[in-house]
């Protein structure tokens, strides 16, 4: 967490598109129902 609040991002894991796709809209989805400012994205490495 510290990492990402020095830098403004961080790598959480990798995974396959599909994957990768399906945690980042569950993120969004939890953060927003529990009102947390929770952003995650996903980029090619």
């Amino acid at each position: 967490m510290l990492h990402v609040h020095k830098n403004g991002k961080g790598l959480a894991g990798v995974y396959t598109k599909e994957i990768a796709e399906t945690k980042i809209a569950t993120v969004h989805e939890l953060s927003t129902q529990h009102g947390f400012p929770l952003k995650c994205d996903m980029e090619m490495e």
